[in-house]
């Protein structure tokens, strides 16, 4: 029983609801009409990459999910990262919401 037990609770924890990134706290976003572009500001330990994130459209909302957390040690500060808005399938003429939480103090961004 305590086997089965294990089994199922190791299970529910390999479910891609447990698998899936975190929205990102960002500290800012903007948008350049002029390029076609959307840069977020986020936290980084110094690991930080462009690569790290993966960033959803859905229904008109724009959600930013950090994929793989900055394991370096050195003080939170701010990153830019800058997307096309192709690239996000974005179109500059029509409004989005965002599904991420925004924070000013990049200390306190990825405290949960």
């Amino acid at each position: 029983m305590k086997i089965l037990i294990a089994a199922l609770v190791s299970l529910a924890l390999l479910t891609p609801t447990a698998l899936a990134a975190d929205a990102e706290v960002l500290l800012g976003i903007s948008t350049d009409f002029d390029k076609q572009e959307l840069t977020l500001q986020v936290v980084t330990a110094g690991c930080t990459a462009k690569a790290d994130f993966q960033l959803a459209l859905k229904d008109g909302t724009l959600t930013v999910l950090r994929t793989k957390r900055d394991e370096c040690k050195a003080m939170e500060s701010a990153v830019s990262l800058t997307w096309s808005l192709k690239e996000i399938g974005l179109e500059a003429n029509k409004p989005f919401k965002l599904g991420n939480a925004l924070i000013a103090n990049p200390m306190l961004a990825r405290v949960r």
